[in-house]
């Protein structure tokens, strides 16, 4: 069984269950195209944090972040990278940015749009911060910076926290997310005969 993660400590809780989930936002991806809570509930995903223009960590997390890529195949999980600049980081700026990262906008989407409500997702939703955003403080007048990669169920609760930076723990990202695939491959008929069909077209 793995862990949830439902306070800004980070610290992993062996239970049943847990009542924080990832809060509903009205943002956009790249090539323009709405992307709310509604689009990753239901699916295992993989959230991060960057910026098109990064010359710091963003180019080794991107790097690293493609095997998960590659992991999730056609199956039911997407990775989501929000940017952090999004006054800077267009949809089409996005799309440029992805096309030449080789990055599937159908299996990882690349999310800008209002300041506050992403800067509020990192600190409230996925714990991203480091307890660097001051909850008062308008999001223009901040800046997120962080190498954390967040592994989320498809109730939109955090099961994993990761340097997505490094690739021992994106190894160990991409056997969670395995896991956390076939829990769910077995609890639902449906999904196993899905996941069989496309495991057999691997």
């Amino acid at each position: 069984m793995q862990p949830f993660y439902d306070s800004a400590e980070l610290t992993p809780r062996w239970t049943r269950s847990s009542k924080h989930q990832i809060a509903d936002v009205s943002l956009v991806a790249q090539g323009g195209t709405a992307f709310t809570r509604d689009d990753v509930m239901g699916k295992v995903h993989v959230a991060s944090f960057i910026y098109t223009r990064c010359a710091g960590i963003c180019p080794a997390m991107v790097m690293q972040l493609a095997k998960v890529q590659k992991a999730i195949g056609g199956r039911d999980a997407l990775l989501v990278s929000y940017s952090v600049t999004p006054q800077d980081d267009t949809p089409e700026m996005l799309a440029m940015f992805g096309e030449l990262r080789g990055i599937d906008p159908n299996r990882w989407k690349l999310v800008t749009g209002d300041p506050e409500q992403i800067y509020g997702l990192a600190r409230t939703s996925y714990f991203a911060d480091d307890g660097r955003l001051e909850a008062g403080k308008a999001a223009t007048e901040q800046f997120l910076h962080t190498e954390k990669a967040l592994l989320v169920d498809r109730e939109g609760r955090l099961r994993g926290v990761y340097n997505a930076t490094l690739p021992h723990d994106i190894d160990k990202l991409i056997a969670d997310l395995e896991v956390l695939l076939e829990t769910y491959r077995r609890s639902d008929p449906i999904r196993r005969s899905y996941f069989d069909r496309i495991t057999s077209q691997r």
